[in-house]
């Protein structure tokens, strides 16, 4: 979280915090995944109407966060092999690990195959990511919420199999297991497949449209604000769609329906394959993926599209997609953000729209993290 960010955040704390709550994780105040437990939770809800307001004063105004369910939601933890400890990194500092025996905001399933594997992990050479020596590096643990189905990705800093302790337990306990190589300086929970020990995918289910998920292919940490945004979305798209950063396929399939035809352009050429293979476990004709980078695609992009989905990572649009946008002018843009200070610096150059709506949803309890989605329509 960025300095300004922080401090304004912890400014707002202050004031919501009120009477406080009893944070429910043993390990809250020393692990870095909660910040906002002792504070409760409709007052989180408030605290980040406060900060959106102030963030975006003069641009767009905000009545409320939609909430969620406050725990048990997330769909993906990234689980630190380090130093002796399997956990999460500590409040505050990238150099320390805090040593985990639970943790609330895992779905229960997920929390229950954790407890399990974290003594497994310890029988196996973690990895120091400041000398940059050793072997395991994380376990990644995902659980499809609507399926129930569990995934582990086992992140390591070479391609040996040296993963005995935990093998039997992966291939009796998830639904899909995995060896995954990471071998570079960079702190990275993800990277080409080198084995597959069960099944290599898990899936999800959106409405009755089915998703499948592979080791490297992103797909948002909590299925149920997810569905309810991807929802609005479907109610505001019509004629011919471009659906940028398009993953697997999630929103492209699942806004099919409503539209003449979708373009999903994605860069990461796993996620596309995926997305192909949505498209044909869903019988889905209308849709098309292309494996390019957005930016790319935009600059050489002749066709003419009624609507404009996206879903951009945290940086934001490029400043030159912002021209290419303008140029290309889709009568409407949704625009789905998971920060909304790149959200802000985008829409003050989208000069030639204006916002019809804008929502947010409270997709990370605990955290500072809000998900907003904007409808932008052209003047």
């Amino acid at each position: 979280m960025k300095k300004k960010k922080k401090q304004q955040f912890q400014r707002l704390a202050d004031q919501f915090r009120g009477d406080g709550a009893e944070p429910k994780c043993r390990h809250f105040g020393t692990c870095g995944g909660c910040l906002f437990q002792d504070i409760p939770y409709e007052n989180q809800l408030e605290l980040k109407k406060a900060y959106l307001n102030e963030l975006l004063d003069g641009i767009v105004s905000l009545d409320k966060v939609t909430g969620a369910e406050p725990f048990g939601y997330r769909n993906r933890m990234d689980i630190v092999s380090a130093f002796g400890k399997v956990g999460l990194r500590e409040r505050g500092s990238f150099k320390f690990v805090c040593d985990l025996e639970e943790c609330p905001l895992m779905q229960e399933k997920s929390e229950s195959v954790f407890k399990e594997l974290v003594p497994l992990m310890k029988q196996i050479e973690g990895y120091n990511y400041l000398s940059h020596h050793g072997y395991l590096r994380y376990a990644v643990l995902r659980q499809a919420y609507f399926t129930g189905q569990v995934m582990i990705n086992l992140v390591t800093a070479n391609s040996e199999d040296n993963l005995n302790p935990v093998t039997d337990f992966l291939v009796k306990e998830v639904d899909s297991a995995s060896q995954l190589l990471s071998d570079g300086l960079a702190d990275l929970s993800m990277g080409p497949v080198i084995k597959d020990f069960k099944t290599g995918y898990i899936e999800e289910n959106f409405d009755g449209i089915k998703y499948r998920i592979t080791p490297n292919s992103f797909f948002q940490s909590n299925s149920p604000v997810a569905r309810e945004m991807y929802r609005r979305i479907k109610e505001e798209v019509n004629g011919k769609v471009l659906d940028l950063y398009s993953g697997v396929g999630s929103i492209s399939l699942f806004i099919a329906e409503k539209a003449e035809s979708v373009t999903g352009v994605e860069l990461n050429s796993e996620a596309v394959d995926t997305a192909n293979i949505n498209r044909e476990i869903n019988g889905i004709k209308n849709v098309s993926f292309v494996c390019e980078d957005a930016r790319v695609h935009m600059r050489e992009e002749k066709n003419s599209y009624d609507t404009l989905v996206m879903d951009p990572p945290r940086s934001g649009i490029h400043p030159k997609m912002r021209k290419s946008i303008t140029e290309m002018a889709p009568e409407r843009i949704v625009y789905m953000s998971c920060n909304p200070s790149t959200f802000r610096d985008d829409v003050l150059e989208l000069t030639d729209y204006e916002i019809l709506s804008f929502e947010a949803w409270d997709m990370f309890p605990q955290t500072p993290h809000i998900e907003t989605l904007a409808v932008l329509q052209r003047k």
